[in-house]
């Protein structure tokens, strides 16, 4: 397997068929070159000996067509070469993005979330200076200098040998620069995913940092590591000029050292003055390869641990998973011996719990007691180390997930809503909902009469985080995305955590509503919803405390 990042894109689709076209367009850029400087040798030495430049109007001519044909091949090449590097990024935007799913909330919660943001975002954005620069550098870099030597070779051995000595310092100079400017681009990039970890962090309890007076050493912590982001970009700038002088001065000096001994064949009559100016026009043209690689390879350095973040992401093992459909109906749903450890400490230690179809279980106790690890083995985002979730009687993780997840629906404490419409939030739960199903889930839920008191009903933008609704018409919005999905398993956590006394009596009403036909299991500190529950269920130490008292 390709190891490397640069090894690792090969493997993408649509790369291999990039670097192929650019290895074809190098051999075409080196006939092209030979042609156009052959008949600019040609002109020169025809002029010099007496002949009429009108005369050597189709020299001229085949100069131009040749420089223009060359032209056009590396604007093809280019211009596909963009083309293959946008769709590289999409379609590993996609993948990643298909992949952070796959891996669900457990991996997500146990990353850096500006990390991942910026791996996602800014990441795969670099990956440009791979695909676009890089790996169409070295093809042209491995395809049209060897080419130009052997050209050289043919007119003049002597000076081909230079460039076959010279040509492959050029590269080791090349080397040695990289690899400094590789260690600073890799300390670029983690100062620069630390800084939108930072950033995130910072926003989300900028709130709690005012309150509390800290807003403003935390704004120095961030400019700390700002300021460390600074000298690493710099650091990489100084590597990459380091780099560009010392492949311009070895160009410059071993052309130079093939004109020297051309001009002192051609002086003492060993070489013909049209093959003496041929082999000095191709010089260049061995080196430029070698120099626009180092630019381009400067340009890949911070594509590179980018890279190797992206495919570090894609390359993670994903949750075992099933593939047994889920059976029909509410399921009954149990709990057997369930042991689930969290660094050494048990979350959830042997428990035992039925859930009956139809039933509605209240799970209360402390905080960290084991109920929000509960909830999540119900959703299926974790699996027990030692026991199992049983549904109907079989393992949940024998169980399609996503066949499953489409039967579960969750009430979080803090609902998240989009900063769409209210009829786009309420479809989160069933994008297929019709206009009538959403209207009819949001009157189950007890919050038809506000959403047609706004401006234009369900259609209202809703704006950043749900400016425009309480604390309470949120949760009944959470609720409403609940109904619409029509599931048989109702999770709820904290319905009304953060709910006044008047609030909470609403959003309960529409709880009890929402829990016919279908089971309930409701995660709370507070003690009015447990007048809508069967029974409830105390954790404590993450085990039962006491048996399930009935109500």
């Amino acid at each position: 397997m390709p190891r490397g990042p640069a090894g690792r894109l090969l493997t993408v689709p649509g790369v291999r068929r990039s670097v192929a076209l650019c290895a074809g367009a190098g051999v075409l850029t080196w006939a092209l070159l030979v042609v156009q400087w052959a008949l600019v040798a040609a002109f020169v030495a025809a002029v010099v000996d007496g002949a009429d430049p009108a005369g050597l109007a189709g020299t001229l001519g085949g100069v131009v067509a040749a420089w223009l044909a060359r032209a056009g091949v590396l604007a093809v090449r280019d211009r596909a070469v963009a083309r293959t590097s946008a769709r590289v990024r999409r379609r590993l935007r996609g993948a990643l993005l298909r992949k952070l799913v796959a891996l669900g909330p457990a991996h997500a919660g146990a990353q850096q979330d500006g990390e991942l943001v910026t791996t996602v975002t800014e990441g795969v954005g670099r990956l440009d200076g791979v695909v676009g620069r890089l790996l169409p550098g070295a093809t042209t870099a491995a395809v049209v200098p060897p080419l130009v030597a052997a050209t050289v070779l043919v007119l003049d051995p002597a000076s081909a040998l230079i460039l076959l000595l010279t040509g492959p310092l050029v590269l080791l100079f090349l080397w040695l620069t990289g690899t400094l400017a590789a260690r600073a681009a890799r300390a670029q990039w983690e100062t620069l995913a630390r800084l939108g970890a930072s950033l995130a962090d910072t926003l989300r309890v900028l709130s709690t940092l005012v309150a509390y007076g800290r807003a403003r050493s935390s704004a120095r912590w961030l400019t700390d590591v700002s300021e460390a982001h600074r000298g690493s970009t710099m650091r990489v700038l100084r590597t990459a000029f380091l780099s560009g002088f010392v492949l311009e001065f070895g160009a410059v000096l071993c052309t130079a050292l093939v004109a020297v001994t051309v001009g002192v064949r051609l002086f003492e009559g060993h070489l013909s003055l049209q093959r003496a100016l041929l082999v000095l026009l191709l010089t260049p043209e061995f080196f430029a390869p070698l120099r626009a690689l180092g630019a381009d390879r400067h340009a890949s350095l911070e594509g590179q641990p980018a890279a190797e973040r992206v495919f570090a992401l894609l390359d993670a093992p994903e949750p075992a998973s099933g593939s047994r459909p889920v059976p029909a109906g509410v399921p009954h749903v149990a709990l057997r011996g369930v042991t689930l450890r969290h660094g050494g400490r048990a979350a959830l230690d042997g428990v035992d719990l039925d859930l009956p179809p139809l039933s509605r279980t209240a799970l209360v106790g402390p905080s960290g007691a084991g109920k929000t690890t509960l909830v999540r083995l119900l959703l299926g985002f974790a699996v027990p180390d030692e026991g199992a979730v049983l549904v109907d009687g079989v393992p949940l993780t024998e169980l399609d997930p996503a066949a499953w997840r489409a039967r579960v629906a969750h009430v979080p404490e803090r609902p998240f809503l989009l900063p769409g419409s209210v009829a786009d939030n309420v479809r989160l739960g069933r994008p297929g909902a019709t206009d009538a199903e959403v209207e009819r889930a949001l009157a189950r839920a007890g919050l038809l009469d506000v959403v047609h008191r706004l401006p234009q009903g369900t259609a209202t933008p809703l704006g950043e985080d749900a400016a425009r609704l309480s604390g309470g018409e949120r949760v009944r919005l959470a609720l409403a995305r609940a109904l619409v999905k029509d599931a048989a398993l109702l999770v709820l956590d904290e319905p009304t955590g953060q709910l006044d006394e008047a609030t909470e009596q609403a959003v309960l009403a529409a709880l009890d509503e929402a829990a016919a036909g279908r089971t309930v299991v409701t995660v709370t500190h507070r003690t009015a919803p447990l007048a809508l529950h069967d029974r409830v269920v105390a954790l404590a130490d993450g085990a039962l405390a006491l048996p399930a008292v009935p109500r």
